[in-house]
């Protein structure tokens, strides 16, 4: 009789051992994933089983609107705020044993602009200056700018009709698709997981200069590029980015310093995609035009066009019958650029063919923000449906020391902000004509890039959604 109790007894005790774990795995399931993800290196997370719902293309066809602009009806914009308005984050000084493209790996921890020793030169403006004539790139100690910051009140648009014309959209029928690679070098792509997304439209191809003009136009908006005297530029000759003073949306190379928005250089690049915008310019235009940046898991989908386990935008070969199908570096990054597809910087939107679904430039050309906050693991925990990214607070940030350059008589002057901020990384995706083979492939259709959602850059971009 005690055999038979001893043997009930471990027999209860497996059971309740069994039932423990099996409510372990199932209150903590992500936990006991992701140790188990990070203790092998590699993905074991169950797959779920794939079921690709095969979406349709029709143009201009009306959908639930799901999601308004992530800013209010009674938004003001009071210059965006001077914090943000004069951020610097540091990039990298890329050579041939550093040869990458991707913007999260633009970084460095020297703070600089680009100055050589002795009686070198600067970029800044556009032209070259002496290094006599700059009295200072460091804080002015007691200085603050007599000049308040303009204060903007963004309202929506009031006839939609002008933008229209300018951009078609594409509806989408939503359903599900898998998102991410497990195949990736990149860990921020995996674990490859089942998304399903409500029916959405996204703009045909990125915003143009012809349409953030409109908006300039209307609203009186000065981008944060503008009002903190400088953005980020790529130096072909030097191979590094650097911080050029006067480089803007109306002026992306620093060869117009004088130009204005109004000017005939920006009617000339009109069907070019905007630049130098940053995650705030570009939820600003969002808002009046009535629209919003797309989410990460809506601009994969319509990057992949209904197709499963895709590399690219457009298949699964860079080129299709000896043709690009994208504006993007070819050879060696950074220091060989054949440009056999014929565009250095930017291409006009819409200069290569379409996917399936009709959306133009998802790989290459210039880079683009989506609304989601960056978060390196969040595909471990990424929700079934409709995935928005981390929450505020859980994204990944860097802190960075806030500045603005200033014009006095002649000569330009860094102003420094009080101490330094975090600010958080935005989702950006589609690479630019930056991106090449040797640095992972910006454009690949499952690649994330991110950047500080205050900073602007020569190779960033956005198109909108609804």
């Amino acid at each position: 009789m005690k055999q038979i109790s001893d043997s009930n007894g471990i027999l209860k005790l497996i059971v309740w051992s069994i039932l423990f774990l099996a409510v372990t795995l199932i209150v903590w399931r992500n936990t006991v994933f992701q140790f188990f993800d990070d203790f092998f290196g590699t993905s074991i997370s169950p797959v779920i089983e794939e079921r690709l719902t095969e979406p349709l293309v029709r143009p201009l066809e009306p959908t639930k609107n799901r999601n308004d602009s992530l800013l209010s009806d009674d938004l003001e914009m009071n210059g965006i705020s001077s914090e943000t308005a004069g951020t610097d984050v540091f990039r990298n000084n890329i050579n041939s044993q550093q040869a990458v493209a991707t913007p999260q790996n633009r970084y460095t921890n020297q703070d600089q602009y680009i100055v050589p020793a002795g009686e070198q030169e600067i970029v800044t403006h556009g032209t070259a200056l002496n290094r006599k004539e700059i009295p200072s790139l460091a804080v002015i100690d007691g200085f603050r700018s007599v000049q308040p910051e303009q204060e903007i009140v963004l309202q929506k648009i009031r006839d939609r009709s002008k933008l229209d014309a300018m951009a078609s959209m594409a509806a989408l029928s939503g359903g599900s698709f898998r998102m991410g690679n497990d195949n990736a070098n990149e860990r921020d792509q995996k674990p490859s997981h089942l998304v399903r997304l409500e029916p959405f439209r996204m703009d045909c191809h990125e915003v143009t200069n012809r349409q953030f003009h409109l908006f300039v136009q209307e609203t009186k908006y000065r981008t944060i590029a503008e009002r903190r005297g400088w953005s980020y530029v790529f130096d072909f000759e030097r191979k590094v980015w650097v911080r050029m003073v006067g480089v803007c949306w109306w002026n992306p190379s620093g060869n117009n310093p004088h130009g204005g928005a109004e000017s005939a250089a920006v009617t000339a690049m009109y069907d070019f995609p905007v630049v130098h915008v940053t995650w705030e310019d570009a939820q600003a235009f969002c808002y009046w035009s009535g629209k919003r940046l797309p989410s990460e898991a809506e601009w994969e989908y319509a990057a992949k066009g209904g197709l499963v386990d895709v590399l690219y935008p457009w298949g699964n070969q860079r080129q299709i019958n000896g043709h690009f199908m994208a504006n993007y570096w070819q050879g060696w990054y950074p220091n060989e650029n054949s440009v056999t597809d014929g565009f250095l910087l930017q291409s006009p939107v819409a200069s290569f063919p379409a996917n399936r679904y009709g959306l133009y430039d998802l790989g290459g050309n210039v880079w683009e923000w989506c609304s989601d906050y960056y978060r390196a693991d969040y595909y471990r925990r990424s929700p079934l449906d409709n995935p928005l990214g981390p929450s505020l607070g859980e994204g990944d940030t860097v802190s960075i020391r806030l500045f603005r350059v200033r014009k006095e008589n002649g000569r330009y002057i860094e102003e420094e902000y009080e101490g330094t901020h975090d600010i958080p990384f935005r989702v950006l995706r589609g690479g630019s004509f930056l991106s090449a083979e040797n640095s992972d492939a910006g454009y690949r259709t499952t690649a994330r890039g991110y950047q500080p959602q205050s900073l602007s850059f020569s190779d960033v971009g956005f198109r909108c959604a609804e």
